[in-house]
Formats: C-alpha cells, sequence, structure tokens
C-alpha cells in the first residue's frame, strides 16, 4: 500500500482524499484527529454528540419499554480519546472521558445488568491513566477539581454508582497545600462504614504527604484493623528490616483468621520473613499450614526443610496421615503419585472410581486386575447415565483409553457388552462402532 501511495501525483491524491473525506465522516474525523489542531469546545461537543448516538439505544427515564442487557459501542469514542491522550492533549482527552462517564451515570437506573456500570468504571480507570500522564501544575489542578467535582456527583448513587473512593484515590495524587482543604472535606463528607478503609488510605496519603514521618508511622499503627494498612505497615518493617515487627503483623492476624477454604495472604507474608531470616524451623512450620490449606506447590518446599533438619523420614508418615484427611483427595492422590505411594494410591482410586483416566498408567502395570475392574465398573457407571451424542463420544474415548492401559481384549469385550445392553439407543451404538 505504501508504494502504492509513494507513486500517486501528489496534487490526484489530495483531491481523492477530499473526496473521500467528504463522503465519509468517519473517515473525515480521522483525519481531523490525527493531522487537524483541536479546539477544546468543538471536540468536546463532537464527542458528546458521539456519546449520545452510542448510548441512544440503551433506555433512560424517557423510555421505559426496552429493559434487559444494554448493547452499545463506545470502542471508537474510547479510541479517539486515546489518541487525544498520544498527541498531549490531556485535558481535553479527561474531559472527554468525563462526559462519557456522566452519560453512564444518568443510566444506571434503568439496567438490571452490568454493561453500564462496567463502562463506567473503565472510564474511571481511562481517567486514572490519563491523570498519570499529566504534567502542567494546570492540568494537575484542572484534574483535581474535577475528581472532587464527580466524587460528588448525585447521579446513580442510590443505584451502585458509589465510586466516591476510587475517584477521591485518584485525586489526593494532585494534592497540594492550597487544595488539600478541599479533598479533606470530601473525605469528611463522604466517609461511610461502605468505604471506610479505601478512606484510610486516602488519609494516609494526606499525612504522607504534608506531615512528618512519626506522624505517617503513628496513623498507621492506629488503623492496623484495615488490611491494606496492615499491608504498608508490613512492607515498611520489611524494608527498614524490622523482622520481628513484621513477623508479629502477620501472627496477629493469623490469630484471628480461621478461613478453611483458602490460603491467608498473611501466611505466605509470614514464610517470606522466616525464608529472609533463614529461620528453617519455622519455615518449615509454615509451609505446612500452607500445603494444609491447599497449596500444593509448598509440599517440596515442606519436604526440602525437613531434609535439611534430618526429619522428613520420621514426619513423613505423620504428615500422609494428615494431607489424607485435611486436603481435597485430588490433591492428596497427586502427592501419592509424586512419592511413590501406589498401594494408598490404588485405595483411594477404587473410592474415587473417576479418577482411573488419571493414574491408570501408573498403576496398571502394578496392579493390572485391580485396574480394570476399577475401568470397567467406573465406565459401565458412566453408561447407565448418559443420554446425549456428546456423553456418548466422551465415554467412547474412556473405553479408548481402558485399551491403550493395556486392556485391549477387556475393552472389545466391554464395547461388544455395551452395544448388547444399550441396543435401543442407536447414537450409543453408532459411536461405540466408531472406537
Amino acid at each position: 500500500m505504501r508504494q502504492l501511495l509513494e507513486r500517486i501525483n501528489r496534487d490526484k491524491l489530495l483531491e481523492f482524499l477530499v473526496e473521500y473525506a467528504e463522503n465519509d465522516a468517519k473517515f473525515a474525523n480521522a483525519l481531523n484527529v490525527r493531522f487537524g489542531k483541536p479546539v477544546f469546545d468543538d471536540e468536546l461537543d463532537k464527542i458528546e454528540h458521539m456519546i449520545d448516538r452510542a448510548l441512544s439505544g440503551v433506555p433512560d427515564y424517557r423510555t421505559h419499554d426496552s429493559w434487559g442487557n444494554a448493547n452499545f459501542f463506545t470502542g471508537d469514542i474510547i479510541e479517539e480519546i486515546r489518541e487525544r491522550v498520544s498527541q498531549g492533549h490531556i485535558r481535553l482527552a479527561f474531559a472527554e472521558t468525563e462526559s462519557l462517564y456522566r452519560k453512564l451515570l444518568t443510566l444506571f437506573e434503568y439496567q438490571g445488568e452490568c454493561e453500564i456500570s462496567d463502562e463506567a468504571e473503565y472510564c474511571i480507570s481511562i481517567m486514572s491513566d490519563i491523570a498519570d500522564k499529566a504534567v502542567s501544575v494546570d492540568e494537575k489542578e484542572y484534574i483535581f477539581q474535577h475528581f472532587i467535582a464527580l466524587a460528588a456527583l448525585e447521579d446513580a448513587k442510590n443505584y451502585g454508582a458509589d465510586y466516591e473512593d476510587k475517584l477521591l484515590r485518584i485525586a489526593v495524587k494532585f494534592v497540594t497545600m492550597e487544595n488539600r482543604a478541599e479533598l479533606e472535606q470530601a473525605l469528611a463528607r463522604f466517609d461511610s462504614k461502605l468505604h471506610e478503609e479505601e478512606f484510610a488510605l486516602i488519609r494516609l496519603e494526606l499525612i504522607r504527604t504534608f506531615e512528618s514521618s512519626e506522624a505517617t508511622a503513628a496513623y498507621i499503627a492506629e488503623n492496623l484493623r484495615f488490611p491494606k494498612i496492615r499491608e504498608v505497615a508490613f512492607d515498611n518493617a520489611i524494608s527498614q528490616k524490622e523482622y520481628e515487627q513484621a513477623k508479629q503483623l502477620c501472627l496477629d492476624v493469623l490469630s484471628i483468621d480461621t478461613r478453611h477454604y483458602s490460603v491467608s495472604p498473611w501466611l505466605y507474608k509470614l514464610y517470606s520473613v522466616y525464608v529472609t531470616c533463614e529461620n528453617e524451623t519455622d519455615m518449615a512450620d509454615t509451609a505446612k499450614k500452607i500445603l494444609l490449606n491447599g497449596d500444593l506447590e509448598y509440599y517440596d518446599k515442606l519436604k526440602l526443610q525437613l531434609q535439611k533438619q534430618e526429619k522428613w523420614d520420621e514426619q513423613y508418615p505423620v504428615l500422609l496421615c494428615e494431607l489424607s484427611t485435611k486436603l481435597y483427595y485430588t490433591w492428596y492422590m497427586k502427592i501419592l503419585e509424586k512419592e511413590q505411594e501406589y498401594k494408598l494410591l490404588l485405595e483411594q482410586l477404587i473410592k474415587h472410581t473417576e479418577q482411573v483416566y488419571s493414574y491408570s498408567k501408573t498403576l496398571a502395570p502394578k496392579y493390572p486386575s485391580e485396574i480394570c475392574a476399577v475401568f470397567t465398573s467406573q465406565i459401565k457407571a458412566e453408561s447407565e447415565s448418559a443420554h446425549k451424542r456428546g456423553r456418548y463420544r466422551d465415554i467412547c474415548s474412556h473405553i479408548a483409553m481402558f485399551s491403550q492401559a493395556g486392556y485391549k481384549a477387556e475393552a472389545m469385550e466391554l464395547i461388544k457388552e455395551l452395544k448388547e445392553k444399550n441396543s435401543r439407543k442407536p447414537a450409543f451404538v453408532d459411536e461405540l462402532m466408531r472406537i
């Protein structure tokens, strides 16, 4: 394409572009955005018209008759905004994104679906990215004032558009001695139990900016009940090599964290402290807790630590017993295979026959008759509840695995039996014929 354009006479090419632009508004706009010098008010008016067209099909207070999913496309608007950012027109790009955000808020009340809220939060993300590129004092003050104003909007707050915390978290990046009072007034006005932790983080940033390190440390110590501020305290302790303090921050949380469904992030932090301090005993104890909460990657870490302490042989049988009761059986079986505990693995497989497809290659050479029986019973059980062709194909793939595991004759016999038993299921018989 480049070579073609280079061969065209300049005047003829210009004539073609003008003609094409006059007949294609989208192309004309692309030329203007790329090469024209933007006039702020004109460009903002244009974007607002684009926004109105993009959201015209979304029901608002004037058109209640169209409920359900909100189908709209704003990709071309976002693309133009990003083009303005790349050109350095920060204030214009911000104003255009703000215009889209404000329009979206007016539509919240009428949408049961999440498309509008997702788009609004995406706008906040874009505004944050734009704000990060602000350089001049005027741009920063403009962005600060507009975030304060957006936080004060009442539109859609009763319907979930309570984004004050997100907006003020960005505004605090541009706080100065002159505008600090405005931010503090906004914090006092909008603070609530719902956003208590986020507002505490904003206040922390204010103290960091304008007050002493001692005041910052005191504020952090007074607000450790907030997990994110405790994380700040932990990071500070690590950076200052205050490892006992870091450890205690972890232990205090873990003493009241009784979760049974996942690993507490504070266990990982505690483990990292012990690694830094080369405390192998506590490393092993913490690795075990993490493992028993379901993170199998810590099995090898635990084993290595116990081997270093020459305790592996002693503790291994006890550990296996604990794993059998505290881990989900599929995780436990993975460890049994890793440790070549084939007898125990077979016992688990007999209890959970659906796992035969994962462990047949490992166990079939050692327990051929037992694995044959498990395969047969599992495939028969699957065939009893199968009623659709897709499920029939799954069963047939399992029969193929049965054959490949060293049971070709048994697989052929099972196929014959299933054909006879399911003669009234022609689709099943057809799939069996294809094996």
